[in-house]
């Protein structure tokens, strides 16, 4: 009996957007994580995998759009989090990675509101008001960066423009 190969389909995790999958041949991808923030949370025993695009670090009590539900940090997470959840997950399972962050304006406007470096201590604020534990991070720097995260076996990876994938 031979096995048959089962086709990836990459999910594109657009700004401001989630995903949340269970299927095997999924591979969320959050592309162009400028200062944007890509936050991955897996659940290794339901295999629940979901990915979310955050552009700015809070939503200042706007509530989220049917179009944009993760805008925001803070509103965001909470949604990745109420998802993954309902889609079977446990918090205390889930492995939490993040990437982005980066100062991708120029030095002018980096210095001036350092978007990156905002969305990523929002980011950790809202994780640790859900008790989760950040597994591991690339932020930071001044490149923009792909976050991607394997439902099949919950590996996560994040390259740069035209550099080999690194696992995260």
């Amino acid at each position: 009996m031979t096995a048959v190969a089962t086709e990836v389909r990459r999910v594109s995790v657009g700004i401001g957007q989630l995903a949340v999958t269970k299927d095997p041949a999924e591979v969320l991808v959050a592309y162009g994580l400028g200062s944007c923030v890509g936050i991955s949370a897996f659940d290794p025993a339901t295999k629940v995998a979901g990915l979310v695009h955050i552009l700015l670090p809070s939503s200042d009590g706007k509530q989220p759009t049917a179009t944009e539900p993760a805008r925001f940090a803070d509103t965001g997470i909470d949604a990745l989090v109420r998802r993954v959840t309902e889609a079977g997950a446990l918090k205390s399972r889930l492995i939490v990675k993040l990437a982005g962050g980066a100062s991708v304006l120029g030095a002018a406007n980096a210095e001036k509101f350092k978007i990156g470096e905002r969305n990523a201590e929002a980011v950790r604020e809202r994780l640790r008001h859900h008790g989760l534990r950040i597994a591991k991070e690339d932020l930071g720097g001044t490149r923009g960066r792909t976050l991607e995260l394997h439902q099949a076996t919950g590996r996560t990876y994040v390259r740069t423009a035209s550099a080999t994938p690194i696992e995260l």
